[in-house]
């Protein structure tokens, strides 16, 4: 794809976005738990990606467990782990859908939502980034580089159950 195709497609799924559900952060529920308690391979991925990536703000992942429908933050740099997900989250999966917005509260992030695959390209949930912005960066190359980091976890992730598995 060329950077005028991706432009466009980036534009064509901001004018289609309902911003509110996407960008709106929920108040705290005593349901959910700390990303440091959550020891599932899922919260591995996000916590390397945090590491080597210092132009991002947030990681994301959200899933189902094996044998239900409920998708749900199952890993994240945030403390909210068990967040139910919103429309747009599980859109993202269950439309095959990517979503590009500037954070309409903070001007300084950029969201990218998009399907969260395995390594055989099954859709297994959705993955979030948020990154770093200043009005006028490329949105093309966040585009790219949250493809990138999704791409990468999907090459370690077998199937769907492996971001369950427990770690120490």
């Amino acid at each position: 794809m060329n950077n005028t195709h991706l432009k466009t497609i980036m534009t064509a799924f901001a004018l289609t976005l309902s911003v509110a559900g996407f960008c709106t952060e929920p108040n705290p529920d005593s349901g959910w738990t700390k990303a440091a308690d959550n020891r599932i391979y899922a919260q591995s991925l996000v916590n390397e990606a945090m590491a080597k990536n210092p132009d991002l703000v947030v990681i994301g992942i959200h899933a189902s467990r094996p044998g239900s429908d409920d998708q749900r933050m199952v890993a994240t740099n945030l403390d909210r782990v068990g967040k139910e997900d919103d429309e747009d989250d599980k859109s993202a999966a269950r439309l095959n859908k990517t979503v590009l917005v500037p954070n309409p509260t903070d001007p300084t992030r950029f969201e990218v939502l998009m399907p969260m695959e395995d390594s055989s390209g099954n859709v297994i949930g959705a993955a979030g980034f948020v990154f770093k912005y200043r009005k006028g960066d490329d949105q093309v190359k966040l585009l790219i580089k949250a493809t990138s980091l999704r791409n990468e976890f999907a090459k370690k992730i077998k199937t769907k159950a492996d971001l369950f598995k427990p770690i120490k």
